[in-house]
């Protein structure tokens, strides 16, 4: 077999993820802002659009792994029955951009990036100086109650040529540190993936996807003592399970889509006492879904409430 030599870097920055999994056979079902939505590529079970792709930034990220990165990252996690030099190999030959050694054979040669992060936490600050964050936290209608659980980031990405971008947006911290940042063109996470833990009252325990949901609950239940769970992916439907077997009262408020139904449904099968409370938010996706209604004062209609979540929605 013909060796081959690539420069990553080039890799990078010359191959277009959208076009790469365009030949691949896959196509987005939902765009939001600069954001495209597909059905998981990575996973068989994904029934609603939860791999979205950063066309500006050029990174992707598959919420039900809670996992993303670069185009590099793509194709590892696409072909992981390749090593490295035959996954770029394939992405370089489906990109057209694989470019053979001169006549002279030399040893195969792969550039393998360093080992860092991409973004920086410039500074965090609380709520309230930001106008644009502050706008994006009345548009999701929690800006209310907002101040004690959200922070202002501002943070830089370092992209592919080098250069850094610098952005901000609102966030709060996970577990293990990890920042969750939400505006209302992106969402992701700096640092490790995790869920985040508010400790409130120990005998009972509310479970929410994510935080504008438990957000949304605090506006209509002020004086609420629980103790919060929020997954930030229900990847970690799991060990929230694990973790809430602890408390003798459990209420869960998940989503009204597939991956919210069916975690539902496995709590209460793990767990039989816990309570199901989606009925608060009924003919909606989500609770903050209703909220962001309640504001607008518009009626949407059926397929809007489906799928309304996908915009801008940010969790």
């Amino acid at each position: 077999m013909e060796e081959h030599r690539f420069d990553l870097r080039k890799l990078r920055e010359e191959t277009d993820l959208v076009f790469l999994l365009s030949k691949l056979g896959f196509e987005p079902l939902k765009k939001s802002g600069g954001e495209l939505f597909y059905l998981s590529m990575l996973r068989d079970n994904d029934t609603s659009p939860s791999f979205c792709v950063n066309e500006k930034l050029g990174i992707w990220y598959d919420h039900g792994l809670a996992k993303g990165g670069s185009i590099i990252d793509f194709a590892l996690a696409y072909w992981p029955g390749l090593h490295f030099g035959q996954a770029m190999e394939r992405l370089a030959d489906i990109s057209g951009s694989l470019e053979g050694l001169p006549e002279k054979a030399k040893p195969a040669q792969i550039e393998i990036p360093l080992k860092h992060p991409s973004y920086l936490i410039r500074e965090v600050k609380e709520t309230g100086s930001n106008p644009a964050v502050s706008a994006y936290l009345e548009q999701r209608g929690i800006s209310a109650v907002s101040g004690p659980y959200l922070k202002e980031i501002y943070y830089s990405i370092k992209k592919d040529n080098g250069k850094r971008m610098e952005l901000f947006a609102a966030g709060w911290q996970n577990n293990l540190g990890g920042w969750e940042v939400r505006n209302s063109r992106f969402k992701g996470c700096l640092g490790k993936k995790s869920m985040t833990f508010l400790e409130g009252n120990r005998d009972s325990l509310n479970i929410f996807e994510g935080m504008m949901d438990f957000l949304s609950w605090k506006l209509e239940h002020p004086n609420g003592d629980a103790s919060i769970l929020i997954l930030n992916s229900v990847a970690f439907l799991k060990p929230a399970i694990h973790f809430a077997a602890d408390y003798a009262a459990i209420e869960v408020f998940f989503d009204h889509d597939p991956s919210g139904r069916k975690a539902s449904t496995e709590f209460l099968k793990v767990l039989p006492g816990t309570i199901d409370r989606s009925e608060i938010y009924k003919g909606y996706n989500d609770y903050n879904e209703k909220i962001q209604q309640g504001i607008s004062g518009k009626q949407l209609q059926p397929d809007q409430q489906q799928s309304s979540f996908l915009k801008g929605k940010g969790r």
